[in-house]
């Protein structure tokens, strides 16, 4: 399903780069009717929520068969331009495994229950104050691990030095790949923050 405000979306963070999801919102509401999409207060901003994040997701793949990328967290979005041709990711490159995307591009998320709503936030606010911005089951915890070749009982400067040869080998001024230079990134900050939640 094609969402309804991407066009709008596209044209917003077109002109005005560097914005935070909530300013996005706020712009959205200005140049659109976006009236109420639910009676519930509480569902009607998930679901303005929603379609905001769906659109962006639904803007990033569009735009990857013209090498620019969409750069989507809470506190930044804005539209990447393609690298040179010679930095850019060769086609076997790995695509980013974002579990928030998957989430968003699927659209029975839409009509979530308040009590799911509920749980949610409850999660949200959970991993906030524990300061861990992982997302990661246990299953996937030790896979990626794995993926990055760590031992079973890895220590925070193993992480590290595994991490400065994966960046090195992928930064993008280096001749490595953006995206993929992102997702170690996006990986490590994950590891860590798993590492720290069980010390």
């Amino acid at each position: 399903m094609i969402n309804p405000i991407i066009n709008i979306i596209f044209d917003i963070i077109s002109a005005t780069p560097h914005l935070k999801v909530h300013e996005l919102a706020a712009q959205l509401k200005n140049q659109t009717d976006f009236t109420a999409l639910d009676d519930d207060p509480s569902k009607d901003l998930f679901k303005r929520n929603f379609l905001i994040m769906n659109g962006l997701y639904q803007l990033q793949n569009e735009l990857r068969d013209t090498h620019h990328d969409v750069h989507i967290s809470a506190l930044d979005i804005y539209i990447v331009a393609p690298p040179a041709p010679s930095a850019r990711c060769k086609s076997d490159s790995p695509q980013i495994d974002d579990p928030l995307k998957a989430y968003y591009l699927d659209w029975h998320n839409y009509d979530t229950s308040t009590e799911e709503i509920e749980s949610l936030l409850a999660q949200f606010w959970q991993r906030y104050l524990t300061g861990s911005n992982a997302v990661l089951t246990q299953q996937d915890w030790t896979a990626l691990a794995h993926k990055w070749q760590l031992p079973a009982h890895y220590d925070l400067p193993t992480l590290q030095k595994a991490w400065r040869k994966l960046a090195l080998s992928n930064h993008p001024d280096k001749g490595g790949c953006a995206a993929a230079f992102n997702q170690i990134k996006h990986e490590y900050e994950q590891l860590k923050a798993m590492l720290c939640a069980v010390r």
